[in-house]
């Protein structure tokens, strides 16, 4: 199996009434070459990029979910983009 290393958008939410139940989101379709790159995508674009997680979220999982982090995360993958491995992140956005 070939593994590379990817940087991309890792977002984690909770569930708001269960706020053990949490998902991860992989941006596998945004990919950076450094978190410099990332950073500045986030920076222009981190308010739609938000609005479109949290759309998917309640068509996904249909229950209120939150963001609890947004992060750049260097990410080693396999070719199939299954179990990531989080080698590094740079927080974007964390719910306080």
């Amino acid at each position: 199996m070939i593994k590379s290393v990817a940087i991309i958008f890792l977002v984690t939410l909770f569930n708001v009434k269960q706020t053990t139940e949490k998902e991860n989101l992989y941006s596998w379709q945004i990919m950076f070459k450094d978190f410099a790159q990332c950073e500045s995508f986030f920076n222009e674009y981190g308010d739609k990029l938000m609005n479109g997680v949290m759309d998917h979220a309640k068509r996904e999982y249909n229950k209120d979910m939150q963001i609890e982090y947004l992060s750049c995360a260097q990410v080693e993958i396999d070719d199939n983009n299954t179990n990531p491995i989080v080698l590094d992140q740079k927080v974007m956005y964390k719910i306080d």
